[in-house]
């Protein structure tokens, strides 16, 4: 997601404009914070149809109103593949969102490696809901620094990896590139896996399928699942897990209910029927990463 101009404010829109021509709006009441941090340009605007937003070098991250959208799916479909996840490893996130998220599950301990300070205080600070108190959760720990330099130092260490990242382009392309996928399976214990947002099958289908090729070359089980996220370009959004044994669709609805049941968990988009519904591709998104 690219932005080629700044975005307009009070009362005005923000505009994320994709390489296809394609833009999305939204109408925005203020801006509550702009700083530039140490690795890219941060915001967090007030919204008229989605309350707060966290903009990261003017593309669109979260919001307030349809995060749960994307972290319920991002989160709960690996953590329910997996049949027992103990440790869990999320690289990015640094709104909070996924963290509070996975620890809802009966983890026993979830581990967070963000690089910029600055979004963790400022969404704390703007965006609390996202988080929900996460960070200061006792079975969360949040590592400010390399997720990948963590990663290499960690091998066997994790049941799931969850890649809460931006888009594949500047620092983060990094995270989307095979020799990346390897050494995210040595950080996996024998039955671990992986999960990463990959992007939106109608505006960037070429990103999608090299995620796809490359988690293929490292995963023996590589699954692309879709949700919709409506403050996401074109709303449909992709997801690609990549497992060392446990398939996505082999887990069954029954099961599935019984954790949520066990674990008091009552989401607002995930549920047994979804976990399976999203694996049913429609067909241009099947060919193209077939």
């Amino acid at each position: 997601m690219s932005n080629p101009g700044a975005p307009r404010i009070q009362g005005d829109w923000f505009f994320e404009v994709e390489k296809s021509g394609y833009a999305q709006g939204v109408q925005v009441k203020q801006r509550l914070t702009a700083i530039k941090t140490p690795f890219q340009e941060l915001e967090i605007l007030e919204s008229n149809a989605f309350g707060r937003v966290l903009v990261l070098d003017e593309a669109w991250q979260t919001s307030e109103r349809d995060e749960f959208m994307y972290h319920e799916m991002l989160v709960h479909v690996p953590l329910m593949t997996h049949p027992d996840p103990q440790r869990v490893l999320i690289v990015g996130g640094g709104d909070g969102g996924a963290l509070r998220h996975v620890l809802q599950h009966p983890v026993a301990e979830a581990i967070q490696v963000e690089i910029d300070a600055d979004v963790v205080e400022s969404c704390k600070t703007y965006m609390p809901a996202l988080s929900g108190g996460a960070f200061e959760h006792p079975r969360g720990r949040l590592i400010i620094g390399d997720g990948v330099a963590y990663m290499r130092q960690n091998q066997g260490q994790f049941d799931v990896f969850i890649i809460d990242s931006t888009d594949p382009v500047g620092p983060a392309v990094e995270l989307f590139e095979a020799p990346f996928y390897s050494d995210v399976a040595r950080c996996l214990n024998d039955d671990g896996l992986m999960v990463a947002q990959s992007s939106s099958p109608l505006f960037m289908a070429d990103e999608l399928k090299s995620q796809v090729e490359n988690m293929r070359r490292v995963f023996p089980i590589v699954r692309t699942y879709l949700g919709y996220v409506p403050g996401y370009p074109g709303c449909l959004w992709s997801y690609t897990i990549g497992s060392k044994r446990h398939g996505p669709t082999a887990v069954d609805k029954t099961t599935i209910g019984e954790r949520l049941a066990r674990a008091s968990m009552s989401p607002r988009y995930y549920s047994p029927e979804i976990h399976h519904a999203a694996f049913a591709l429609p067909p241009f998104v099947a060919e193209m990463i077939a």
